[in-house]
C-alpha cells in the first residue's frame, strides 16, 4: 500500500522537527552548567550584603545611614540579578525576532564558552573587530554556540578556535577554524563527561532551523552564513566588508 505523498512530507516535517528538538535539548544540556554559574554568580553579591545587612541589625549602635546605604544597594543589586537571570533564561525560551548587532551577538556566544573550552585546554581568537550588522539573536546563539561546541568536541587535541567575521553580497559570514596551539599545550583541568557530544549533524538540523548555513571546508574549518535583518550604520558596515 502506498502512502500519499502529503503524508510523506507530513512525516519528513515532523522528523525534521523531532531532530531540530533533540539538537537544541542537547546543546542547552551543554550550556546548563554555565548558565547555572552565571545565575549563581548574580546572585551572590545580594546574598553578601544581606548578610551585612543582618549583621548590622543586630548591633545596639547600628547606624541608619549605613543600614540605608545596605538597602540601596541590595535593591540595585536585586535589580540587576533580575535583568540578569531573565537574559539568561532565554537562552533557553529565546525571543522570536529579536535582533541584536553582530558583535555583541558573537560575544555574548563566546561568553556562553570561551570558560569550558578554557578547562579542555582550547582557546578562542575572536578576530571578527565587532561587526555592525544586525543578525537574529537566536539564529547566533543557537548556531554559533553549537558549532564551537561541536568543533571542539570532534577535535583529535586541544587547539586555537580563530573566528573571523565577512560581510559581502548581503550575506554575513563567520569563518571559524581551529589551529594547533603555537606553543606547548595548555593544562587542562579533570571534567566528568558531557551530557553527550554534539554532532555535526545537530548544527546542521539547527542551522536549517535558524535560516543560516553550514558550510564545511576539511574537518578543522567552516563558514556559518546568516542573512542580516539590517545594519547599523552604513560606513561601519562597508568597513566590515572591505575587512
Amino acid at each position: 500500500m502506498s502512502v500519499p505523498s502529503s503524508s510523506t512530507a507530513t512525516l519528513a516535517s515532523g522528523l525534521q522537527s523531532c531532530e531540530a528538538e533533540a539538537a537544541h535539548y542537547a546543546l542547552l544540556r551543554r550550556l546548563a552548567p554555565v548558565i547555572r554559574h552565571n545565575m549563581a554568580g548574580t546572585l551572590q553579591p545580594i546574598a553578601m550584603v544581606a548578610a551585612m545587612l543582618e549583621r548590622r541589625l543586630q548591633k545596639a549602635d547600628t547606624d541608619p545611614e549605613a543600614l540605608l546605604r545596605n538597602a540601596r544597594d541590595i535593591v540595585a543589586l536585586t535589580k540587576e540579578a533580575a535583568a540578569s537571570c531573565v537574559d539568561l533564561m532565554s537562552w533557553l525560551a529565546p525571543k522570536e525576532k529579536r535582533l541584536i548587532t553582530a558583535g555583541a551577538g558573537i560575544a555574548e556566544c563566546l561568553g556562553m564558552v570561551t570558560t569550558q573550552l578554557s578547562f579542555r585546554g582550547f582557546s578562542v581568537v575572536d578576530n571578527t573587530g565587532g561587526p555592525v550588522v544586525q543578525l537574529p539573536q537566536s539564529a547566533l546563539r543557537t548556531v554559533l554556540t553549537a558549532a564551537l561546541i561541536a568543533l571542539t568536541d570532534a577535535a583529535a587535541a586541544p587547539g586555537k578556535v580563530l573566528i573571523e567575521a565577512e560581510f559581502a553580497q548581503d550575506i554575513f559570514s563567520l569563518h571559524i577554524e581551529l589551529k594547533p596551539h603555537d606553543g606547548a599545550e595548555p593544562m587542562r583541568a579533570a571534567d566528568k563527561p558531557p551530557y553527550r557530544l554534539l554532532e555535526w549533524l545537530d548544527v546542521q538540523v539547527l542551522a536549517e532551523q535558524e535560516s543560516a548555513q553550514l558550510v564545511h571546508h576539511g574537518k578543522s574549518r567552516l563558514t556559518l552564513q546568516f542573512e542580516p535583518a539590517a545594519a547599523v550604520d552604513s560606513p561601519a558596515l562597508a568597513e566590515t566588508a572591505q575587512a
